[in-house]
């Protein structure tokens, strides 16, 4: 864990507006869809408080027990995973990192498929219950850009990009768009794209509610 040189505040009405504490993410992974096997190969994490300062981060290689993926992308070779933690490894330091926060992502549900099914298969809960994606605020932001890609976004407000696809260098591009879009937003007075998701366990409370309540309203039921 590493704790970052003291960050500017935003405003106060920003924090005022949006009372939220942040998890900002980015991960580089072996491909597109965990569903049919690919890993995280990568993980970074900046905690941001509501009023956009830094608090502190964490970021980590992660052995996926396989090819790393697009190599060409992220850079991240076989050679430089060995000695690399497994995800169950750091599952529980990713864990305590998000509790209590605004999962934010750039294309969120990119990184959100990725780390729950990553957690799901260390058996450790996603203590999450909303998520942010950048783009998606980008867009109601009604911003004078060609695109919504986050270099086109750090470009717009003069944020560097030393290292595209790196997911310490992306958290901490992240970061910094997060900290305009929310001042932008709070002028603007728009509302935060935010996205309700129920930890795992949760769902598995209401399954097993609902099975009682079937097993009670079938003929002979208890």
């Amino acid at each position: 864990m590493t704790v970052l040189d003291p960050t500017p505040p935003l405003p106060r009405a920003v924090a005022r507006r949006y009372r939220h504490r942040y998890a900002v993410l980015d991960v580089e992974t072996t491909g597109w869809e965990p569903a049919t096997g690919d890993r995280i190969v990568q993980i970074a994490v900046c905690l941001v408080d509501a009023r956009g300062v830094v608090e502190r981060s964490w970021s980590s290689l992660v052995d996926p027990r396989r090819d790393p993926g697009p190599v060409d992308v992220h850079g991240i070779t076989a050679e430089r995973l060995v000695g690399a933690p497994t995800f169950d490894q750091v599952a529980p330091t990713v864990a305590a990192l998000l509790t209590g926060r605004v999962f934010v992502a750039h294309n969120a549900t990119f990184d959100w498929k990725f780390i729950a099914a990553e957690m799901r298969a260390a058996g450790v809960r996603l203590p999450v219950r909303h998520r942010l994606c950048t783009w998606k605020l980008a867009r109601r932001l009604d911003l004078p850009v060609p695109n919504l890609k986050l270099s086109t976004l750090a470009a717009h407000w003069g944020i560097e990009q030393l290292r595209a696809h790196d997911a310490v260098d992306d958290t901490r591009v992240l970061v910094e768009v997060l900290r305009e879009e929310l001042s932008a937003a709070q002028r603007a007075k728009v509302e935060l794209p935010l996205v309700r998701v129920a930890p795992r366990g949760f769902l598995d409370r209401l399954l097993r509610r609902l099975r009682r309540a079937v097993r009670r309203s079938a003929p002979g039921g208890a």
